[in-house]
């Protein structure tokens, strides 16, 4: 039988694990825009190469300002993730399955 300190302890591992696990994702997201906002750019350079100098400027919509927006976003829906997980974590009783034993 699992005691309540033992139970705590799992529970506390459960909640980092999870957390961990959304902070990767969000990680993972930052690199996709990150990758998003070098091809807008490669694109910007392709097209200022094959119109006038101020149309790129005209047509940018990815500025540093949008990808900082992006970037709070996604903060921002991972940490409610997490809070909201640790909110519901807070009234489940974690323990670990008794062994069976087959014989």
């Amino acid at each position: 039988m699992v005691d309540k300190y033992h139970s705590g302890q799992l529970k506390e591992l459960l909640i980092f694990q999870i957390n961990r696990s959304i902070v990767n994702l969000y990680k993972k997201y930052f690199l996709i825009i990150q990758d998003l906002k070098q091809e807008h750019e490669v694109l910007l350079e392709k097209v200022a190469k094959e119109t006038s100098p101020d149309f790129p400027q005209k047509i940018d919509y990815f500025s540093e300002d949008k990808y900082n927006y992006i970037r709070k976003k996604i903060l921002d829906a991972g940490n409610d993730a997490i809070r909201e997980l640790e909110k519901t974590l807070e009234v489940i009783d974690v323990r670990f399955k008794e062994e069976k034993n087959e014989y």
